[in-house]
Parts: structure tokens; C-alpha cells; sequence
């Protein structure tokens, strides 16, 4: 009992940490400190700007990357020696998966990354394959095999590239068009969203989706726009019309829709009462923001807002200095070469490599990451991240736990002030360490402290 409460308590702290770092929270900071609205109002604002931003099509999301090695065409299942490839948006972690492993544990969290992945390839016309699949989502190809195996037997088509015949032959719904028909059966989906890995507020996001598919197709207005909606619109012929008149009424209002900057402006001036000032300011804020989300990012990388390094212990999260990091999620080294390698099924090399590269990126842009944060972006619980990096890199991963010697991290104070005493220069001991000047000269004060109380006779008990 006592493990299960810690670990609700860790995985509450790692969502309330992610929640803290999205874009959505940037947005009420900044509507805060630079328009001086109130909390509540900022708040409501950037939920409603929030979303309009990341579904703009030309434009890549913090957490979304452009993946360039996606096989063209969706029918494109067989393993050619040199396939068609073209770069397609991917997001490889969300909100929505913390909410899944706050409601059903962390195996959800890691399909429904997988899934969402095959997903979203699926409607750019591409196909992922499950090299790619195990490499993005840091799980091993035995254990995706299984996993993608029970969601098609749920009858969920799950397209990667090899796909064989007899599995294409079968086909399946799409795993919303599963879900929903579920739904609008009125059935008990608490067991469904477990077994297809679905949020409660994806599910929402799903039906109100489909409600205003089915009022297009009521109006006679533009149809279907892809093979899901296709199925969608199987399900609305089939539903009884009172069933869906029941759900649209209060599931209709709240979307955003693919109305350009204008007309959404206009409904936030409406919304919001705002004056042309205000709303000009916004605007320019929005253009600011959406500028730093598209400009020069490499293929495969994302922005992550991370503590800044400067920040002290036991300060509230919500007051810190957060600082945009640009991650490198996805490298073509990533992906080596397998002929050298005799245990293809392992990732727990590409782990570390990450953690690493993750964690040195933030430094360098003046940050540390958590053990929750690299939990949130890997999908892999913060006791098997601790654990990794104690048994295979100890001391060289630059995490705000051990570099501002936080909790019950490792500590190098003592070696710090070993290797001043051996008369070495503070650049030396930044190299050797890999801790900053100002982590250096704290640990060399408190030293100083210490070592002046216990000359002049107090215990350590005093000294403390």
C-alpha cells in the first residue's frame, strides 16, 4: 500500500510538472506579466488560444517533430529495398498521456503513444514501421509486437509498414470509429478507453468531432474528408437521429474549428470584451509565439520548457524561471546499424542515449531537467530512469536533482570540495564534474562556513 501511495504521489507530481511546461501555460504567463490580465482570465484565454495555434497546419507544435523517414502512401505495407519517404508531423509525447497513466498506468501511456503515432502518420498518407515505432517510443520490438497483436484483435486497424496480407485482408475500424460506435451504442466505455488506450477528454474531443461531422453532412455541406470520417459517417447514417440530437446538445459549443486569425479574433473579442488595444496586443503575442514554435527547428526536434539553472531549491515550481529548450527527440543515430548488433530487441542503449542528450541540451541552454520531465518525454517511469542512470552513468547526467542537490539524488559536494583541496582550478573541477561555476562556489562557501564554526569549536550538531 505504502508503494502504491508513493507512486501517486510521484505521478502527481510528474503531471503537475508537465502541466506547467506547455504551451497553454507559457501563453498565461505571458498574458499575465505583459497585458496584466487576471489569473482566471489568462487562464481561459490561453485555453481557448492554446489550441488554435497547435492545430494550424503549417505550423509545428512544441511537442511535435518533423519526421522525416515516414514511407509515402498508406497502402505502401511491403518492405521495398528503397522506399518513397516524406516528412510528416509526429507527436511523440502529449498531456493526453499522462492522463492515461493517471487513469489506467503506464503500459496506456505507451500504447496510446504508439497508437497516436500510426495514427497520425496514417492521415498524412505514410506509414511508420515498427523499427521506427520501437525507436520513437522507446519500447522493444518483442513487447510493441504483442501490444499492437490485442489492439487488432479488437478488431483496430493499426497500419505499419509489413503489415502482412492476411491482416490487411482483415481490415478493422479505426480505433475512434471504435470507440464511438461503442458510444453511441450506449455502452460502458471505461473498459474500451483501457483497452484502446483513450483519454476521457480524448473521447469528448472525439465526439464533438463527430457531432460536427454529422451536422455538416445534415446541412449538405463539404463530406468526409478521409477514410475515418468515412467510417464516421457509416455511423452517423446508422444512429438513431434523437440519439444524436440528445448528444449535440451540449456537445457542439467549445471548438475552434480551421477559422484563420481574423475570424477567430473576432470570436475572442466577443468572448473576452476586448478592446481593439488589447486584442492588437494579443495578436502580436500569438505572432511572437508562433514565430518561436516555427523557426529554424531541425527535423526531429522539440521545444520543452525547462526549470532555469539558476533557480533555487524549494522554490514552487510555478515560480520558477522556465526556460524553452530545444530537444533533439528523434536522430538519424537513433537508428544504427543493426548488422553489428546481436540483440536487436534492446533499446535500453537508445535510453541512456537520450537521457544524455536530453539532459546536456538543457544545460546548455541553461537548464536542468527532472527525473519527471525526462519520465513525461521518454514514457518510462522515473524508478527505471533513476535506476539507469546510477548503474550506467553516474554523476554525468546534468539533472537538476544532483546538479542543485535536490532530494535524494547524488550528491558531489564532497568530491567538489576533494578536488579543491587538491589545488585544483574551478575550471577543472567544471570539467570534471560537469557542475556550473556558481554550483561550485556555493559548495565552496558552505565549505568555507564549516570549516570556520569547526575551528573555532562547534560541533557538528552546532554547525547544522
Amino acid at each position: 500500500m505504502g508503494r502504491a501511495r508513493e507512486y501517486r504521489q510521484r505521478l502527481k507530481y510528474t503531471v503537475s510538472s508537465a502541466r506547467q511546461k506547455t504551451l497553454e501555460q507559457q501563453l498565461e504567463v505571458q498574458l499575465t506579466a505583459e497585458l496584466g490580465m487576471s489569473l482566471v482570465e489568462a487562464r481561459l484565454l490561453a485555453g481557448r488560444l492554446s489550441p488554435w495555434i497547435l492545430t494550424r497546419p503549417e505550423l509545428l507544435g512544441p511537442n511535435q517533430i518533423a519526421f522525416d523517414e515516414a514511407v509515402a502512401g498508406r497502402e505502401s505495407f511491403s518492405r521495398g529495398p528503397t522506399p518513397v519517404t516524406r516528412t510528416i508531423k509526429l507527436t511523440p509525447f502529449d498531456l493526453e498521456d499522462l492522463e492515461l497513466e493517471e487513469e489506467f498506468g503506464l503500459p496506456a501511456l505507451q500504447l496510446g503513444r504508439v497508437l497516436r503515432l500510426v495514427e497520425e502518420a496514417d492521415r498524412q498518407d505514410a506509414l511508420l514501421s515498427a523499427r521506427q515505432l520501437t525507436l520513437l517510443c522507446n519500447i522493444a520490438p518483442s513487447s510493441l509486437r504483442r501490444r499492437l497483436q490485442r489492439v487488432r484483435r479488437l478488431g483496430i486497424w493499426v497500419p505499419v509498414r509489413g503489415l502482412g496480407q492476411l491482416e490487411r485482408d482483415q481490415g478493422g475500424l479505426y480505433r475512434s470509429t471504435w470507440v464511438l460506435s461503442a458510444y453511441l451504442q450506449g455502452k460502458a466505455v471505461e473498459a474500451l478507453r483501457r483497452q484502446g488506450a483513450i483519454a476521457r477528454a480524448r473521447l469528448g474531443e472525439l465526439v464533438r468531432q463527430f457531432l460536427t461531422l454529422a451536422q455538416r453532412l445534415g446541412e449538405g455541406e463539404a463530406g468526409p474528408e478521409n477514410s475515418e470520417q468515412w467510417q464516421w459517417a457509416a455511423l452517423v447514417k446508422a444512429c438513431p437521429p434523437e440519439r444524436l440530437a440528445a448528444l449535440a446538445a451540449g456537445r457542439l459549443a467549445g471548438g475552434n474549428g480551421a477559422c484563420d486569425w481574423v475570424a477567430f479574433s473576432r470570436q475572442l473579442q466577443a468572448d473576452f470584451a476586448l478592446s481593439p488595444a488589447r486584442l492588437q496586443a494579443i495578436t502580436e503575442l500569438v505572432a511572437e509565439v508562433t514565430s518561436s514554435l516555427g523557426s529554424d527547428r531541425v527535423p526531429g526536434q522539440v521545444i520543452y520548457w525547462a526549470v532555469a539553472a539558476d533557480e533555487p531549491a524549494g522554490k514552487p515550481l510555478s515560480s520558477c524561471r522556465l526556460v524553452p529548450v530545444r530537444l533533439l527527440y528523434w536522430d538519424r543515430s537513433d537508428d544504427p546499424d543493426r548488422s553489428g548488433n546481436r540483440d536487436a530487441n534492446r533499446v535500453q542503449d537508445l535510453k541512456l542515449a537520450r537521457i544524455q542528450r536530453f539532459a546536456q541540451a538543457a544545460k546548455e541552454a541553461g537548464a536542468y531537467l527532472s527525473y519527471a520531465d525526462l519520465s513525461y518525454l521518454l514514457g518510462i517511469h522515473t524508478a527505471a530512469l533513476s535506476r539507469m542512470v546510477r548503474e550506467h552513468q553516474p554523476g554525468s547526467v546534468p539533472l537538476r536533482g544532483s546538479e542543485c542537490d535536490i532530494g535524494r539524488g547524488i550528491t558531489h559536494r564532497a568530491r567538489v570540495i576533494e578536488l579543491y583541496l587538491e589545488m585544483h582550478t574551478e575550471t577543472e573541477i567544471v570539467a570534471r564534474t560537469g557542475h556550473s561555476y556558481e554550483s561550485i562556489e556555493n559548495y565552496l562557501r558552505d565549505f568555507a562556513t564549516v570549516l570556520v564554526l569547526s575551528e573555532r569549536g562547534l560541533t557538528p550538531t552546532m554547525i547544522r
